[in-house]
């Protein structure tokens, strides 16, 4: 991403040829094709950054605490580009800020270095003349509006300052479309989502026709907005707030199940999953390492898997999102 934003070509290529070796290796210790990987540079709709003592936005590279200011990235969808050039200093008492768009709407995020800070850092930004849509501290409206509108697979969600999204809007849909298509193929009527966020992955799904959809999330405001999303598209949903990594077998009845944990993975899940025998497994992964670990379970319980889809979501990065179909034999 730093790369990228400084327009550091060779380190670029260098970057994209050692994706194409990892993809490959992968390919060969999972004894799977892995898809032709679609490269792409859409734009971001969303920034993690961090204040500086001055009050600046600034990237801070991976396992470091250096911070490098910035007034603009290469990556970044227009309106952020440009808020990110007329952004003045921030109060010093925030930690980061997630600078947040639709396309139509910008909205400010920020978290404060302690709780306690909130009061005065909202009173703060307040007074600053910022070109949002609207500013949210700690997850609680200052100002404006702070809902972003995102329509994914013919859903219409409205998504509040602490709900996770893609940051690629057409990835995202490539990603949701290998999903819904993957759950088709193994005739799935009965799902179960882990890890389902707002229901990014499945609601599209659920209007489309499932006897049964199942969804366990642990954010309470990502589960706040799934509700409100399926009330508004009448979707019979089950919405349960909870720890996904916790689930054990016979907590919900499910014919397939899909999953996209954090990072960290999933670690057991899959186990749990595989002593109900469902049709099938759709696991959305952004850490190969992690991938494999976690398949594990499933492989030696007698399910193959069927495919491995790779999805540039985080483009120019060393970061891959993939989705791994498991199928049982």
């Amino acid at each position: 991403m730093h790369a990228a934003c400084r327009g550091d070509l060779d380190a670029l290529q260098a970057l994209l040829a050692r994706r194409a070796r990892a993809l490959a290796r992968l390919g060969e210790r999972l004894d799977c094709p892995v898809a032709p990987l679609q490269a792409t540079i859409p734009a971001r709709l969303r920034l993690r950054l961090r204040i500086d003592a001055s009050g600046r936005t600034c990237f801070s590279p991976p396992r470091s605490h250096a911070l490098d200011p910035v007034a603009w990235c290469g990556l970044a969808h227009p309106r952020l580009n440009s808020l990110l050039a007329a952004l003045p200093p921030l109060p010093t008492d925030l930690a980061s800020v997630e600078l947040r768009t639709d396309g139509e709407r910008t909205v400010l995020a920020g978290t404060t270095r302690r709780p306690r800070h909130a009061g005065g850092v909202s009173s703060q930004l307040r007074r600053l003349d910022l070109p949002v849509d609207g500013i949210a501290v700690n997850g609680r409206r200052v100002r404006g509006d702070v809902d972003l509108r995102m329509r994914v697979d013919g859903i219409e969600h409205r998504l509040g300052p602490t709900t996770f999204t893609q940051v690629q809007r057409d990835t995202n849909d490539r990603l949701v479309a290998v999903v819904s298509a993957a759950v088709e193929a193994l005739e799935g009527c009965s799902l179960l989502d882990l890890y389902a966020g707002c229901g990014n992955l499945s609601f599209g799904m659920a209007a489309r026709g499932l006897d049964r959809l199942t969804t366990v999330e642990s954010a309470p405001g990502a589960v706040a907005d799934a509700r409100r999303t399926a009330r508004a598209h009448g979707l019979a949903v089950d919405i349960r707030t909870g720890d996904a990594g916790a689930f054990a077998a016979g907590d919900a009845f499910f014919d397939v199940a899909i999953l996209d944990p954090p990072r960290a993975g999933a670690p057991g899940v899959l186990a749990q999953l595989c002593l109900t025998r469902p049709r099938g497994i759709v696991y959305v992964c952004c850490n190969p390492r992690i991938l494999e670990r976690d398949l594990r379970p499933a492989l030696e319980a007698g399910y193959r898997l069927r495919s491995l889809t790779p999805l540039d979501m985080f483009p120019l990065t060393e970061h891959l999102e993939l989705v791994a179909v498991l199928a049982r034999d």
